[in-house]
């Protein structure tokens, strides 16, 4: 805690509260963070996908694109949730009113915000299919595509690293399982501090490759809204990127701190944050 109320109660002071339910400890930051975010993320986008058919008896190919991304990036949540507490929210960050709002309103209603820009507006001028670009689509759906194999292989290649090192690792047949999210002897450095560096597959390029495949994929978001130009659709891009890099230069920080030299060397085998040759 600190000395001040308002930082307190805005970050947070507990880590990782519980409270029992129905004799059964209930881990509330996780609660928050995938079982009841993306549920309802996904009841919001499937609605809006719904009332679009309803309207006009089609579904757009603006709309397939928002609701291919968000139910890749929903799944992923699911079938991956053994990652996420190594995830710099439940590791690092405590649960505080930031946490808690971005949780349970900014996920579901965030996200699902360009699915109601094209509903609305396929509304509003009765033309869900007009001035759809079939070009930009293909290209749409080839990025996300890439962008979410990225994103999905690299934190599986890290967690599955983890848990072998530890002797916690458990194979899962959620579907779907990618090629490359397991490495095999991979590569490594092992710091002072007791803790490895992974420095192989997707890591090997760069240090956060699941952040660049993140703020591709919010991009396919922003751009799925093409039919109706404006700025709306891309203030989650444009916030998405400054919350990323805001967070790099915390955990940049804290990993100086935590491995000393050992940075050192390991920002010198892997020179690139984001893009590999350039930043």
């Amino acid at each position: 805690m600190t000395h001040s109320p308002i930082y307190d109660f805005f970050m947070g002071v507990w880590l990782n509260p519980r409270i029992k339910i129905l004799g059964q400890e209930v881990d509330l930051k996780m609660l928050a963070e995938v079982r009841l975010s993306w549920l309802l993320l996904f009841l919001l986008i499937i609605s809006a996908a719904l009332k679009q058919y309803e309207a006009f008896h089609t579904i757009s190919w603006p709309m397939m694109v928002i609701l291919t991304a968000q139910l890749l990036y929903i799944n992923a949540c699911m079938k991956g949730e053994e990652c996420i507490p190594t995830t710099w929210d439940i590791f690092y960050e405590k649960w505080g009113w930031m946490l808690i709002y971005w949780n349970l309103a900014g996920v579901p209603f965030v996200y699902a915000f360009h699915a109601y820009y094209i509903l609305v507006n396929s509304l509003r001028t009765h033309k869900p299919v007009e001035g759809t670009s079939m070009t930009l689509v293909m290209i749409l759906f080839t990025v996300l595509f890439f962008a979410y194999y990225i994103w999905d292989s690299s934190q599986a290649q890290k967690n599955r690293f983890r848990m072998k090192q530890r002797g916690t690792y458990v194979p899962r047949n959620a579907f779907p399982q990618l090629p490359w999210n397991t490495l095999k002897d991979p590569k490594y450095l092992k710091t002072a501090c007791g803790s490895t560096l992974l420095t192989d597959g997707w890591w090997k390029f760069c240090r956060k490759p699941h952040y660049t495949a993140d703020i591709c994929m919010a991009m396919c978001w922003a751009l799925s809204c093409h039919q109706w130009p404006g700025a709306l659709p891309y203030f989650y891009p444009c916030f998405f990127t400054g919350m990323i890099i805001h967070r790099y230069t915390r955990d940049i920080a804290r990993c100086k701190v935590k491995y000393g030299k050992d940075w050192t060397i390991y920002c010198d085998t892997v020179p690139y944050a984001f893009i590999p040759g350039l930043i």
